[in-house]
């Protein structure tokens, strides 16, 4: 029996030596087909021999020369137009230039659906509900006719340097403009119920005038070849953010004869106040790039948003008063208001792009999913006309505000000519 085992080990110990050796031999010449693949061993053409019909003893032979094909250039500074051996990555998608310097400037249009109106509906009506603590029997602001999404116009421009189309700067500007006015409303349309001292009503609570939003990137990429025509890598953008908001107040109620002040009718007939945000942020993305043609390219970014910042509305809005003697009286209350706010959210933009010779047009689209929380939010309505009789943005502290996230999305399609300068070893071109 011990023998049997001694003579199985033995055996073992063979068959495992018999493999090892085997696996190295195949790997030395997998090795060994590697190095030939990297460098082909250049073979030359053979000579075709010509026998002449009379030799000519006085006259030298002629020396045959043998010609021999040069191996492709291999040098990464050579222009890649005169290189054979254009097979990395790399040099795919890289196309020449070591230093390239673009500018870019363009414009879109597209919809928006704004937190400031988006906010207004809810806000408004928790806040009727937490006055009637203290003012018990005002009316109330129930919501009925949202805000829908609107019209922008939107304008584009950056300027951008890559070095060697892997490492990339980007300093580019986002304006988007609203495009309604008083004649094309953005509004949210409340209805008041009846109770024992006021009329059911209806009015229209929060109109947007005129919707600014500016947005300042400057971005930092690396991508890196994964296939032939693909690349990617990470991006950082130090963000800022700017809103500007004009918008308009109104409300409408009708008191009962049983009122403390009867047939009074509070109409707030206008108003403009400015709301104000103020964020920046550092956005961490991911980018890739997708090389198809020479000439065409398709490019993708997406970041993940957190900003946050400071934001203010303040501004006049004008109320008239008409009393049960027909007597009549016009009166301005101010809204005053402040606090943190905070976007959460991301942004995706894709691209592509159709390059000539230094010219460019890139047709692309970005997208802002966002959400927007207020950390603090502080202020009122201050004027003479009773509280109770019309129906304000919020009152001391925004509860209702702070207690919710907002929506605020932007979808944005534009079209950027361009135009790229250029350095290597040629200089500038």
């Amino acid at each position: 029996m011990f023998t049997k085992n001694l003579n199985q080990k033995k055996y073992q110990s063979v068959l495992y030596t018999i493999l090892i050796l085997s696996f190295i031999l195949i790997g030395n010449r997998l090795a060994a087909e590697e190095t030939n693949k990297a460098n082909p061993s250049v073979e030359p053409k053979k000579d075709s021999v010509v026998t002449p019909e009379k030799t000519n003893p006085n006259v030298a032979p002629k020396t045959e020369t043998t010609s021999v094909t040069e191996p492709p250039s291999t040098n990464p500074l050579v222009g890649l137009e005169r290189r054979e051996d254009n097979q990395t990555p790399m040099e795919i998608f890289n196309k020449v230039y070591e230093h390239r310097l673009m500018i870019r400037s363009g414009f879109g249009f597209g919809k928006l659906s704004p937190a400031i109106l988006n906010e207004t509906g809810p806000a408004w009506f928790q806040n009727s509900l937490f006055r009637q603590i203290t003012e018990p029997g005002a009316p109330l602001a129930i919501p009925y006719k949202p805000a829908k999404d609107l019209g922008v116009n939107s304008q584009f421009f950056d300027i951008r340097y890559g070095y060697k189309n892997k490492y990339e700067i980007q300093y580019a500007e986002d304006t988007t403009l609203g495009v309604y006015s008083r004649n094309l409303p953005a509004s949210n349309n409340f209805i008041s119920p009846r109770t024992d001292a006021y009329w059911a009503s209806s009015f229209e609570g929060n109109r947007l005038l005129r919707f600014e939003g500016v947005s300042q990137n400057l971005r930092f990429s690396y991508t890196h070849p994964v296939t032939k025509i693909l690349m990617v890598g990470p991006s950082i953008n130090f963000h800022r953010y700017t809103e500007r908001n004009n918008i308009s107040y109104g409300s409408y109620s009708t008191s009962r004869p049983e009122a403390t002040v009867p047939n009074k009718t509070t109409w707030s007939i206008g108003g403009d106040a400015n709301a104000e945000y103020s964020m920046k942020g550092i956005l961490p993305g991911i980018y890739s790039k997708l090389k198809l043609r020479d000439w065409w390219e398709i490019r993708a970014r997406l970041e993940l948003l957190d900003r946050k910042g400071n934001f203010s509305v303040l501004g006049s809005q004008i109320i008239q008063e008409v009393f049960n003697d027909n007597s009549s009286s016009l009166t301005a209350v101010i809204p005053a208001y402040g606090g943190r706010v905070r976007d959460k959210g991301t942004i995706l933009n894709l691209e592509t792009s159709f390059q000539y010779c230094r010219f460019s047009l890139d047709i692309g689209m970005i997208r802002q999913d966002i959400k927007r929380t207020y950390e603090t939010y502080l202020g009122d309505t201050v004027g003479s006309v009773p509280r109770s009789d019309y129906s304000a943005r919020s009152v001391y502290i925004g509860f209702s505000e702070m207690s919710t996230s907002i929506k605020h999305t932007v979808t944005e399609f534009y079209i950027m000519p361009g135009v790229s300068f250029y350095y290597d070893e040629d200089k500038i071109y």
